[in-house]
């Protein structure tokens, strides 16, 4: 059993290799506008990801919980291809939002589950304290496959469009196959007989996971702090990463050029999750999450403001892949194992609901007047949320 388990890491391994092998991801938002679809269009499908993705990450956490992390990733796998094929063929907006509900449950589904079943592997293991280092190892795969997604899905995409689908769905196949090869690890758990039909069975046993793990983070407030002040930041990079893409085809630049860049960042995050347990050890947990948003949000007002653009949007590669790596690891902590799942989803959960808001607005603002402003409004939000964050935590330790 130990064996089987121990293998759930290295399979982990290949399957981050596979999952972030997505060659579309840079390149969805160009294939929609190519096909007629307006930033305000592109603006609601993004909000329709992430509307359903904030109603199911906490059912979809409590599932992989209750039945189990690697069920929970087979089926994500599985609702992931059904989704690439109706953003290849839908011509409508009604389908296209159809497959952009796939996509987010198939992003729920592992979201949770995925770290769930490393961290609960390595607990059987008792090898918590290699957390940090394996999930910066993770990272670096995940930021070198996204490397090769980038510059392969750049050049491809120059060429033929339909191949790149193909490719996608393909590796996404090779990926289902990894999952089915590791074992579920052993999670203590309360065991409550729930009398009546199937699915009232089921709702109420959705429902108990849900108030239970809730009642976890009212007893450990650090974890919603953790999770809430982190995501924050995220979403400005990510609004920007995506919308970057569109001005920079708007001024001239091919997708083989958007490729080089995306892959320049990528490694930079990779290098840095690396280093990510070395600067927690010296600098610590607090000084941390004080200079690397604070430089996120420096490099963001870079891409802004200079003509530079790419060269800042590579460094906001480092920042994000160090703040990534230690927050997961403060998290995990946290987090008893039997709800570990379902607290993870709240992360997920907390990101879409405010992107849900923010990613249509800057859509709008780019249709309504230019994307010049858009990535000024985005870089001015996070430095707004910022200092909100700072005075908070200023005012907290005078109290204390």
């Amino acid at each position: 059993m130990k064996q089987q388990i121990n293998r759930n890491i290295s399979l982990d391994y290949s399957f981050t290799f596979l999952y972030n092998l997505n060659l579309l991801h840079a390149l969805w938002m160009i294939w929609l506008s190519l096909r007629g679809f307006s930033l305000l269009e592109l603006g609601f499908l993004e909000g329709i990801f992430h509307i359903t993705s904030f109603l199911m990450e906490v059912p979809t956490g409590a599932v992989a919980d209750l039945w189990g992390r690697r069920q929970s990733r087979i089926m994500g796998r599985v609702f992931f291809i059904i989704s690439m094929l109706f953003l290849w063929k839908s011509p409508s907006f009604l389908f296209q939002a159809i497959g952009f509900m796939m996509t987010a449950i198939s992003y729920n589904l592992e979201s949770g589950a995925g770290e769930a079943l490393v961290y609960d592997s390595l607990s059987y293991l008792k090898k918590e304290d290699a957390f940090m280092g394996i999930r910066g190892k993770k990272e670096l795969i995940f930021q070198l496959s996204a490397i090769i997604a980038f510059l392969l899905g750049g050049y491809i995409a120059t060429k033929n469009y339909n191949l790149v689908f193909i490719i996608v769905l393909i590796i996404a196949g090779l990926s289902l196959v990894n999952l089915i090869l590791m074992v579920e690890p052993p999670v203590i758990k309360k065991k409550e007989i729930i009398r009546g039909s199937l699915l009232k069975r089921v709702f109420v046993s959705l429902a108990q996971q849900t108030r239970d793990s809730l009642k976890v983070i009212k007893k450990q407030p650090r974890i919603a702090f953790l999770i809430i002040f982190t995501e924050s930041v995220f979403v400005f990079s990510t609004t920007q990463y995506f919308y970057l893409q569109i001005w920079w085809k708007s001024v001239g630049y091919t997708e083989w050029y958007m490729g080089i860049v995306f892959a320049c960042q990528c490694l930079l995050a990779g290098l840095s999750a690396i280093l990510a347990p070395k600067m927690d050890k010296h600098y610590g947990e607090e000084k941390l999450l004080f200079i690397v948003p604070l430089m996120l949000l420096v490099s963001l007002w870079g891409v802004a403001f200079f003509e530079f653009k790419a060269l800042f949007f590579v460094l906001t590669g480092a920042f994000e892949g160090i703040l990534m790596v230690t927050v997961s690891d403060y998290i995990n902590k946290l987090i008893p194992g039997e709800y570990r799942a379902t607290i993870l989803s709240y992360q997920s959960m907390v990101f879409s609901l405010q992107m849900l808001f923010i990613f249509p607005a800057v859509g709008w603002l780019g249709d309504l007047y230019s994307l010049d402003l858009s990535l000024y409004v985005i870089a001015g939000t996070g430095t707004l949320l910022y200092f909100i964050y700072r005075i908070y935590m200023t005012m907290k330790k005078r109290n204390e």
